[in-house]
């Protein structure tokens, strides 16, 4: 009973320094969301499908209208239909909105997570402060980003104890479908077929939706984000993904050296896919795995990085110190060290990105040589607890 009282005592006094650290980068955040007014925020994209306008022409036609707070709708249909109450607000009144909702909705994200991964209150709360500490929750909140929105409906996928609702939210994830290719071949070759079903029904309604709206020829509907996301103003490059790494190297030598970049991301992501659905893994573990290789295969620019809230979560539930301390090692690296660095410094974007994609590749061998260990020999069919856990 002492020794108890004496744990708390000690946890109380460690996370009282970092929940003042967490709350003044909350503050921080918030600030630079309202002075930068979240840039990033589709709010113009709802607003036009609304109007029956097709945001993703605007584009695809190099903004003839100049729309005011018009950003790259480089999303699936869907999220215009999600967030169309945002488009009924001004935009101040919207970006103050979903300001609120991404601070509301990290919490959600991390209580989800303590489910998922068992965590104890102390190691909730405190990966919620080095959540809110981190440089990625920052930059999420002054841009105005979608990463929240995706972990949740990511987190809810893996959590779901039923195909149906499970499936569903996987659905409203794809989105955001950088995050996509890796989970959907995992799903795939592990035959979760009905699944893969239910998520498809999201994009699909999304899609017939906006089509209603905006009159857009439905073929051409149906590809116009994915022509949108493959043009060379997109998407900045990314943080610390092969794609962008291969990109860069390769564009002064071969002519289409994006669409060969894509090409070796997304092979990466399904023979990572393929090699996971050998073994039978917790929803915990599959989810963290998938977390990070959807990071190193895919372009993703650093407020994604929030997704390495869960690769933290697992590392707090690990036994050994030394295990713990190399996982934390890795993720409070891409949180505050890495984005420190300044890429001029280096005087090669090339150096930088491939310092971060090599480290991002040694952190995703590592956790996946632990994850795949623990559950000893690999087999060729995945077992029917695994298909109904994963669920």
């Amino acid at each position: 009973m002492r020794n108890a009282w004496k744990l708390d005592r000690m946890q109380g006094a460690i996370l009282v320094p970092f929940s003042i650290a967490a709350l003044i980068s909350l503050v921080t955040g918030i600030r630079h969301a309202i002075e930068y007014h979240c840039h990033d925020l589709q709010w113009m994209g709802v607003r036009l499908v609304g109007q029956g306008i097709d945001p993703w022409q605007e584009e695809l036609a190099r903004f003839p209208h100049h729309y005011d707070h018009f950003v790259t709708p480089n999303y699936l249909h869907s999220l215009y239909l999600l967030l169309f109450p945002f488009g009924l607000l001004s935009f101040e009144s919207a970006e103050i909105v979903w300001t609120a909702a991404t601070v509301i909705l990290s919490i959600i994200c991390v209580l989800m997570l303590q489910s998922l991964f068992h965590l104890s209150r102390f190691h909730t709360l405190l990966a919620l402060c080095l959540l809110w500490m981190s440089s990625p929750f920052r930059v999420t909140l002054e841009v105005g980003q979608m990463s929240f929105f995706e972990l949740f409906f990511l987190t809810g996928a893996f959590l779901a104890a039923s195909t149906a609702l499970g499936g569903l939210s996987f659905g409203v994830s794809l989105a955001k479908y950088s995050f996509s290719p890796a989970a959907v071949m995992l799903f795939l070759f592990r035959g979760r077929l009905r699944f893969l079903l239910y998520a498809a029904a999201v994009p699909l309604v999304g899609l017939v939706g906006v089509w209603l709206l905006v009159k857009t020829p439905f073929l051409k509907l149906a590809l116009e984000p994915l022509a949108v996301s493959a043009s060379p103003t997109a998407v900045s490059p990314g943080f610390a993904d092969l794609m962008t790494l291969l990109e860069q190297t390769l564009k002064s030598h071969v002519s289409h050296a994006r669409q060969l970049a894509y090409a070796i991301g997304l092979f990466g992501s399904a023979a990572y896919a393929l090699l996971l659905s050998r073994f039978r893994l917790s929803r915990s573990a599959e989810f963290t795995l998938i977390s990070i290789a959807s990071l190193f295969f895919v372009k993703h620019l650093v407020y994604d990085y929030i997704f390495l809230v869960v690769l933290l979560c697992f590392a707090l539930t690990q036994e050994s110190r030394k295990i713990k301390g190399i996982l934390l090692g890795g993720v409070l690296t891409f949180w505050f060290l890495l984005p420190l660095l300044d890429r001029s410094s280096l005087h090669d974007t090339n150096t930088y990105l491939a310092i971060n994609c090599c480290l991002l590749a040694l952190l995703l061998i590592f956790t996946t040589y632990l994850v795949t260990k623990a559950t000893g020999a690999p087999s060729p069919v995945p077992s029917t607890e695994t298909l109904t856990t994963a669920s």
